[in-house]
């Protein structure tokens, strides 16, 4: 119980919270983000393990700043300026705000899953999906478990693709065995641990609370994921 609790918290400390970024705010973080990977380039030019783990990291905070320009556009009203406008923000692939993305229900279901998931193969896999689409996962090569957003009307592929100006190049992970992955937990629900009681509470009338998305490298998810919450 003790480990569990120390993977939960450790899942629940990452979260990074974009309530309040503006449409401003967020092409000014893509324009840093930018800046970062060119003047930190250098320093991956190497093989190590090392780098190579910085590298993975880097990526999916990367893929995280496309996933905040992407909620923050569909948040805002349609107009001239933002034809991609829904009124409710909501992330690649979803539906609707309040719709999953994978096999979890809630973050703490996580909690056992994500600690456990170490490895391509893994038949955790089969409840993530692709960022970037089956089409550029080696699964022949690699027998990967994860599989493709279901093809309804915002395919997630497709919409992640739309934060990349257009060129339909994917982020690749620096591990020949790795892919990036993703799941999201719905909105309209709310997860909260009661030091008192040493239980958690769920509300899931919370109209007002937005999804989480969990990222991670499906080389070794364990080690290498990003927790957001568009709370």
């Amino acid at each position: 119980m003790e480990l569990k609790m120390k993977t939960l918290n450790k899942l629940i400390k990452k979260i990074k919270r974009t309530a309040g970024n503006s449409l401003a705010e967020f092409a000014v973080t893509t324009a840093m983000m930018a800046t970062l990977a060119t003047t930190a380039a250098p320093k991956f030019a190497g093989t190590g393990r090392a780098a190579q783990a910085r590298k993975t990291m880097q990526n999916l905070e990367k893929i995280s700043v496309i996933a905040n320009q992407f909620y923050s556009v569909k948040g805002e009203r349609i107009s001239t300026s933002n034809p991609g406008g829904e009124s409710q923000g909501r992330l690649p692939g979803q539906e609707s705000y309040d719709e999953k993305i994978g096999g979890y229900d809630r973050l703490t279901d996580l909690n056992t899953a994500l600690s456990s998931f170490t490895k391509w193969t893994d038949g955790e896999g089969s409840k993530w999906r692709s960022v970037y689409g089956m089409k550029y996962a080696d699964t022949t090569a690699y027998n990967y478990a994860f599989s493709d957003d279901e093809d309804n009307t915002k395919y997630g592929p497709t919409e992640w693709f739309s934060g990349t100006d257009g060129k339909q190049k994917p982020i690749k992970s620096p591990y020949k065995q790795g892919h990036y992955i993703y799941i999201v937990i719905k909105g309209g629900q709310s997860e909260d641990w009661n030091e008192g009681t040493g239980t958690w509470n769920f509300d899931e009338t919370c109209h007002s609370c937005g999804p989480i998305l969990v990222l991670a490298d499906a080389y070794n998810p364990s080690k290498y994921w990003l927790v957001k919450s568009f709370n």
